[in-house]
């Protein structure tokens, strides 16, 4: 009873997704997801390196199969081959058998060994003609393994080359990114020590300032000019005093 309720679910689902209008754009709205998705997932270094592996793999696979049938090729040839060598040495030793016959006058021993021979004749006939169509098909199977093999070595060099591309796209792009947050930082704290010794000075500046027009710095200023005028009149009553 179960799996006759899936059954029927699975059919409805199938009726709904390709007969409904709404299940048809659900349908590509997944598929457009799914190649966005893919895409997106191919543009990375192990993406693109993933997707190159399944294909390359498949094409391996391919590549056996075909060796497999050119091995299986060549083994009938070789098969035929040697009968056709065993039919043509059997032929010779016919036309042999035949004269010694005729030689004795035993036309109906001349006429067995006749019969074999036109059997054998056929036979050697239909191994000529498989023959020919089996070397065509081995060179046919041949080129195609011959073209595996370059496509597979092809698609080989195209990885290593996609997959190093997209890893130095990715280094690129995260040293500028690295670069441009580390020099706005930068910027930043640049910004905030030249704010800080523009403080410093301005608020230096403004305590020199305030020393200076002080009236207690003014008046010690004062009378430090007094004394100073005090001792240069001793200082020069003294050298006149000396002079007389």
């Amino acid at each position: 009873m179960a799996t006759f309720m899936i059954v029927i679910l699975v059919i409805a689902a199938v009726i709904f997704f390709t007969t409904t209008k709404t299940g048809k754009r659900l349908k590509m709205r997944a598929s457009g997801t799914a190649d966005e998705m893919i895409s997106n997932d191919a543009s990375t270094p192990d993406g693109a390196k993933a997707y190159y592996n399944s294909i390359i793999s498949k094409k391996g696979d391919s590549y056996i199969k075909a060796n497999s049938l050119y091995t299986q090729i060549e083994g009938k040839i070789q098969n035929y081959e040697t009968q056709l060598r065993q039919l043509q040495k059997e032929n010779m030793q016919m036309d042999l058998s035949v004269a010694s016959c005729i030689d004795r006058n035993d036309d109906e021993g001349a006429k067995v060994y006749l019969a074999r021979q036109q059997e054998i004749t056929d036979k050697i006939e239909t191994i000529k003609t498989t023959l020919k169509e089996l070397k065509e098909n081995r060179d046919v199977q041949k080129e195609n393994l011959t073209a595996l093999q370059e496509e597979i070595k092809s698609l080989k060099a195209e990885k290593d080359k996609a997959v190093f591309t997209l890893e130095a796209a990715e280094t690129v792009k995260s040293l500028q990114s690295a670069t441009s947050t580390s020099s706005q930082e930068e910027d930043r704290m640049l910004e905030k020590v030249r704010e800080g010794v523009q403080k410093t000075k301005e608020q230096a500046d403004g305590t020199r300032i305030a020393y200076e027009n002080s009236i207690d710095v003014q008046m010690k200023r004062l009378d430090k000019k007094m004394k100073d005028e005090e001792l240069q009149k001793k200082l020069d009553s003294l050298k006149a005093a000396k002079k007389k």
